[in-house]
C-alpha cells in the first residue's frame, strides 16, 4: 500500500466524516432504543456499513420482524451498490480482483460521490481510495458506538440530526456539477426519481432513475462527440 496515497485519501475523507458523525450518532441512539447492545451496534456498522439499510433494519427489529425479511429488504435497498462498484472498476483496470473486492466492500454513496468528483485522484490509485473509505468507515463505527453509549443524553430530533445525511449528499452533488450538462442530468435524475418513486413500490426507483439517466447521458455524450458521430455513421 502506498502510504502517501493513503494519507491523501484520508484527508479527502473529512467532508464525509463531518457528515457521517451526526448520522451515526442518530443511528446509535435508535439502535440502543431498539434493544441492541453497544457491541452489536459497533459490529453492525463494521460489517454492514450501509446507513439507510441499518436504519431500516433497526425499524424492522423494533416491529419484531424476523431476520429473513430484514436481510431481503436491506439487500434490495443496497442494489445500487452494483451500479456504483461496476462504474468505479473502470478506474482500476490495473488492479487485481482481490483489490477490487476490498474496494467494493467499503463503498458507500458518499465515498463514491467524492471519489468520482475528481477521477484523476483515484485512477489506478487504490491506496487513495482505501484511505478515503477507511477513515469514513472508522467515523461511522465510532459515531454509532458513541450514539449507543450516550444515547440517553441525546435528543436526535431536536438537533436536526436526521437531516445531516441529505445535507451531505447535497454538498457532494454541488461539487460534481461542473458544466450545464451535469446540471441538466441532475435535474433529469431528480424528475425520474420522483416519477419512479410514485410508480414503483420500495426503493427500486433509485436504481431505475440512475440507469435511465446514465443511459441518456451516454447517448447525449456520444452524439455531441464528433468521433461518436463518425462511428454511428459507419454502423
Amino acid at each position: 500500500m502506498d502510504k502517501k496515497q493513503w494519507q491523501e485519501g484520508a484527508k479527502a475523507a473529512m467532508p464525509v466524516v463531518l457528515g457521517y458523525l451526526p448520522v451515526a450518532l442518530a443511528f446509535g441512539v435508535l439502535a440502543q432504543r431498539a434493544g441492541m447492545t453497544r457491541f452489536e451496534v459497533g459490529l453492525m456498522s463494521l460489517l454492514v456499513y450501509a446507513g439507510s439499510s441499518q436504519f431500516i433494519a433497526v425499524e424492522m427489529i423494533l416491529e419484531g420482524v424476523t431476520w429473513l425479511p430484514i436481510v431481503m429488504t436491506t439487500f434490495l435497498v443496497n442494489l445500487r451498490h452494483f451500479l456504483m462498484s461496476s462504474s468505479l472498476s473502470h478506474y482500476f483496470n490495473k488492479c487485481s480482483l482481490r483489490t477490487l473486492c476490498l474496494l467494493s466492500a467499503q463503498l458507500t454513496d458518499e465515498s463514491f460521490a467524492l471519489a468520482v468528483s475528481d477521477p484523476s485522484k483515484i485512477e489506478n490509485r487504490p491506496s487513495y481510495l482505501f484511505g478515503l473509505q477507511m477513515i469514513s468507515q472508522l467515523s461511522w463505527v465510532l459515531g454509532s458506538v458513541a450514539g449507543a453509549l450516550f444515547g440517553g443524553m441525546i435528543d436526535h430530533e431536536s438537533y436536526g440530526l436526521p437531516f445531516a445525511l441529505p445535507s451531505l449528499f447535497i454538498c457532494l452533488l454541488v461539487f460534481q456539477i461542473k458544466s450545464p450538462h451535469h446540471f441538466w442530468m441532475m435535474v433529469l435524475a431528480g424528475v425520474f426519481s420522483l416519477f419512479f418513486k410514485w410508480l414503483v413500490p420500495g426503493n427500486g426507483y433509485i436504481v431505475l432513475a440512475a440507469l435511465l439517466t446514465a443511459g441518456i447521458a451516454v447517448v447525449i455524450k456520444e452524439r455531441s462527440n464528433p468521433k461518436g458521430k463518425e462511428a454511428s455513421k459507419l454502423r
